[in-house]
This record gives C-alpha cells, sequence and structure tokens, in this order.
C-alpha cells in the first residue's frame, strides 16, 4: 500500500510538471499571437496552433498517467488518441510555421498535411492499428503498441517532419544578414534537435517496452517553445506590437519560477528524507505556497526596489527612478510631494523647486522670498544646468543649507523651473557625488513637471 501510495504521487508530480510547462508553452503561443502585428498575424497563429498541440499532448499524458485502476481501460481511449493526434498537429504545425513564406515549403507541408489527415482518421477509424491493449494498475498505466505498418508509417511521418524543420530553419539562418535572426533560428535548431532527440527516445522507442517515460519528451519540447518565445522577442523573429505581451510575458516568468521551485523542492526533498516523494499533503501546501509567493512578487520587489533606492547614498538607482518618475508624469503632480522624493531618492537633505515663482520644498527652509526672487532671474547658462553663483549668493544659500542650485531643462531645451540641492546625505562632498547620473536624474524631473497639466499643489 505505501508503494503505491509514492508511487501516486509520484505520477502527480510529474502531472503538474507536465501541464505547468505546457501551459508556459501555451502562454508562449498566445503572447506571440495576441502581440503580432497585423502582417505578422498568420505566422504567429501556425506557432499558437503549435504550442496548442504541445499542450494537448502533454495534458493527455497527465490525464492517461493519472487515470486509476479501477477505472475501465476503455477510458483510457480518449487520452490516448490526444497523446498521439496532438503530436500530429504539433509537428504539423511547427512544420508550417518554420516554413512559412520559403518558396519550395509547400511540398513537404502539402506531404505532411495529407499524411497526418490519413493518420489521424485511421487511427480514430480503428484504435487497434496504433495498439492491443491500455492497461491501468498501481504499477504504472501503459500502452501496448503495436510494431505494425501504422506505428512505423507515424514514426517515419515524425522524422519526414523534423528533416524538413532542420531544413527550413537551415534555409532561414543561411538566407539572412541580421546577425539577430540568425542567433534566434540557431537557438531554436539547437534546443529543437535536444527536444526530438528526447521525444524520438522516451516517445517512440521506449514505449515499445516501458511506457513510464513518455512525460521526458513534452517536458523538453515545451521547454523549448519557451526559450523560442524568448528569441522571438529578443532578436524580433517576429513583428511583435502589443500591450498583451508585457502581461502575458510576466505570467510566463512568473510561472517558470514555479515550475523550477517544484523541481528544486522535489529533488531536494528526495535527498534529505530518503523517501520516494513527497506525500499529496506536501506537494499541495508547495503549490498553494508558490501561489501565493507568486501573488505576493509584485508587491515584494517594489519593497525590495524602494529600499534599494533609499540605501544606495553614494549612488542614484536610475532604475527605480525612471520608473517613478514616468509614473509621476501619468498624473497631476504634487510639487511639495515630487521635492520629498526627489529628497528621499536623490539623497540630499533639502529638495527646493522654484517654478513659476515660488518654492517647493521637501520640508519647511529659511529661505526667504527676496532669495527666491533673486535665484529666479538668475541668467539661464548657456552650457551646462547648474548655475554660477556669485559669492554673496553662495554664503546666504549655504546659511539655509543650500550647497547648489540648478535649471531644470526637459529633452526639449525648455526650462521648466530651478532646482536647489541641500547637503548630500551621509556627509559626502557634493562633488564626490556622481554627478552625470544627477544631471540626468534632473533632466528626467524637468520632463516630467513639463509634460504636468494639473494644478499646481
Amino acid at each position: 500500500m505505501l508503494k503505491y501510495k509514492h508511487k501516486e504521487t509520484k505520477v502527480q508530480l510529474i502531472a503538474i510538471l507536465l501541464i505547468t510547462v505546457s501551459l508556459l508553452a501555451l502562454l508562449s503561443g498566445l503572447a506571440v499571437f495576441l502581440g503580432s502585428s497585423k502582417g505578422s498575424r498568420a505566422h504567429a497563429f501556425s506557432f499558437l496552433i503549435t504550442t496548442i498541440g504541445a499542450f494537448g499532448w502533454s495534458l493527455s499524458m497527465a490525464i492517461f498517467l493519472l487515470l486509476g485502476n479501477e477505472e475501465p481501460s476503455s477510458v483510457a481511449t480518449i487520452p490516448i488518441f490526444g497523446i498521439y493526434l496532438s503530436t500530429l498537429v504539433m509537428d504539423l504545425f511547427v512544420l508550417i510555421y518554420t516554413g512559412w513564406k520559403i518558396k519550395w515549403s509547400w511540398l513537404p507541408i502539402t506531404i505532411s498535411t495529407l499524411a497526418s489527415i490519413f493518420l489521424a482518421a485511421a487511427l480514430i477509424y480503428n484504435p487497434h492499428f496504433l495498439y492491443d491493449s491500455s492497461t491501468l494498475s498501481t504499477n504504472g498505466n501503459s500502452v501496448a503498441i503495436r510494431l505494425d505498418w501504422y506505428y512505423i508509417s507515424y514514426i517515419a511521418l515524425m522524422l519526414f517532419e523534423g528533416a524538413g524543420v532542420i531544413f527550413f530553419i537551415c534555409h532561414r539562418i543561411k538566407h539572412t544578414t541580421n546577425q539577430g535572426f540568425k542567433r534566434g533560428w540557431k537557438s531554436f535548431l539547437i534546443c529543437l534537435a535536444i527536444g526530438w532527440i528526447a521525444s524520438g527516445i522516451f516517445d517512440l522507442y521506449l514505449p515499445l517496452f516501458r511506457y513510464d517515460l513518455i512525460w521526458i519528451g513534452p517536458l523538453f519540447i515545451a521547454i523549448d517553445f519557451v526559450i523560442h518565445y524568448y528569441a522571438i522577442i529578443k532578436f524580433r523573429l517576429l513583428d511583435l506590437a502589443s500591450s498583451w505581451l508585457k502581461v502575458l510575458s510576466h505570467i510566463i516568468v512568473m510561472s517558470l519560477f514555479a515550475v523550477a521551485y517544484l523541481t528544486l523542492f522535489f529533488i531536494i526533498f528526495m535527498a534529505l528524507f530518503k523517501v520516494p516523494s513527497p506525500s499529496t499533503a506536501v506537494i499541495v501546501l508547495n503549490v498553494v505556497m508558490i501561489v501565493i509567493v507568486l501573488l505576493l512578487f509584485p508587491i515584494l520587489n517594489e519593497l525590495s526596489s524602494y529600499f534599494r533606492s533609499l540605501s544606495s547614498i553614494k549612488d542614484i538607482d536610475l532604475v527605480y527612478f525612471v520608473k517613478k518618475i514616468q509614473q509621476l508624469s501619468k498624473n497631476y503632480i504634487n510639487y511639495h510631494e515630487l521635492a520629498g522624493f526627489l529628497s528621499d531618492h536623490l539623497h540630499f537633505e533639502y529638495v527646493g523647486l522654484v517654478i513659476d515663482k515660488k518654492l517647493y520644498g521637501s520640508k519647511a527652509s529659511r529661505i526667504s522670498a527676496a532669495e527666491i526672487t533673486h535665484i529666479n532671474n538668475y541668467r539661464t547658462p548657456i552650457k551646462g544646468i547648474w548655475l554660477a553663483l556669485d559669492d554673496a549668493t553662495r554664503d546666504n544659500l549655504k546659511k539655509c543649507g543650500i550647497e547648489a542650485v540648478a535649471i531644470l531643462r526637459n529633452a526639449e531645451g525648455v526650462v521648466v523651473g530651478k532646482i536647489m540641492l541641500g547637503r548630500p546625505i551621509g556627509n559626502i562632498n557634493f562633488r564626490n557625488r556622481d554627478l552625470p547620473s544627477l544631471e540626468t536624474a534632473l533632466t528626467l524631473t524637468a520632463a516630467a513637471i513639463s509634460s504636468d497639466k494639473g494644478p499646481k499643489n
């Protein structure tokens, strides 16, 4: 009984990995299709159908492996159909995807289409062309494959389509001068070759003798499609332009973390506790915890970025600064709050914004109205952003805790105000600050202010 329980939990974990990884592949195809431009929509659709085939293949396999021995053997027919029919769909459309707009590709695609339709119809008409029987037992579910004309034809078609895909990709690599295209298609070729070798061993050859390792092939293929999705985005293999791309890419990355965590947990658990596999309750608990952590991840990431920016006293975290300034520029800007934000993340004890002859400070200051008017009337420097203050003005400002004054000039060269900077936090000399980063941050601040259309606060 204990042996059966361990076998059951192991199969459940394999099923979770199969479904999760194949869902990643499906999301990759969906992201490419929804994110594609009108001109590349049909090409992207062929990649989407390929990933749907991969998902159906893995899902059917997971369902078959999870079937209990109390189920009648006839129930296994549907997932068996799903395994082999989905493979036909996947391999046909990856051939169409890689052969897209290659002149001579119509011939192998036509042959593959006709052969796929024939094999699919033959399997539906008589499943026993493929296998004699299916077994559902505590030792593992299996299918008794018949090494006859059907299975030989099935393998021949897989080899034909695999060779076609290799020729198509090699043709693309040879006939493009774009180095990014070459690298993207080469990575797909290498990963696909590894995936096809794994599938050939574990899903075509070994099932004739043992059926419990068929889940390895889909894992390799699904991961390959996710890697190719990365190549499509990085090397612009397709013309993509949609906000959906960002959302689905985030989901894909989070799901990858979940798969990696679950796999590592399984390995570490078996190594530490010397048992075949964790119990169902432990697996379910880990899945729930993964979901909770992934839901909290954006909040944790935001908090981490916030505290990292605050604690980088000698440097400016420009990545975080740009992100927050972009968010500020989309709304009405409260200039006092903006001055407080600049004081915290540019790391000055005081920041004052002089806009429309008014001062907006990060905190109360001793600067008089006359001094503000005097600063406001200073001539704008032709080059650079820093005001060349006379000695008297500099001494008066230092008494108020002001170290330097700069103009706020946006990217178009328009002056939108001036900024007064207090002493750097951490007893750092102003001249020792990273002035290029500071000037970049002030230019971004000027851009945000110039885009503000709201009431002045």
